[in-house]
């Protein structure tokens, strides 16, 4: 599987922790909010730490990188306030204008220029990055809450 298929699955997954959350919220499913706001847990997190590295544009790596850990900082927020029954805040947060619709989108925008980028992306820009494939992970939210596969 290619960098712009793991990136596709990446953006399915992410954005299925919108539903997980509401689920949680209204008393269905968990979260552990260590491995929620861990960036390396996600099957992403792991595929961007060993064949990511090498395959991103090395111009948009690091932007990438924030853009996922800022998004799993917010995601650890919400658990969190969801745990703490503080469940007004955590439905702002998960609202259309909130800081959760916002990081996924950041990090929606900085995947979908590596995917530009990519070979075969549709831009002709050169990155200095190897054509290997990366071994195929299939992104998911952390282990012990499997979202449906669908920021």
């Amino acid at each position: 599987m290619g960098m712009k298929s793991e990136i596709e699955q990446a953006l399915d997954a992410h954005a299925a922790w919108r539903k997980h959350f509401k689920d949680f919220l209204n008393g269905r499913g968990s979260f552990d909010t260590a491995t929620v706001g861990a960036n390396d847990q996600c099957q992403f997190g792991k595929w961007l730490n060993r064949e990511g590295s090498r395959l991103m544009p090395v111009s948009l790596y690091g932007d990438i990188r924030a853009a996922h850990d800022e998004f799993h900082c917010i995601a650890a927020g919400i658990v969190q306030k969801i745990k703490d029954k503080q469940f007004a805040e955590a439905s702002r947060d998960l609202a259309a204008d909130g800081p959760f619709n916002q990081a996924s989108e950041n990090l929606k925008g900085v995947l979908l220029k590596a995917t530009l980028r990519a070979p075969g992306g549709g831009n002709a820009a050169k990155e200095s990055e190897p054509a290997a494939e990366p071994v195929s992970d299939t992104p998911a939210a952390p282990a012990d809450a499997q979202p449906p596969e669908a920021a």
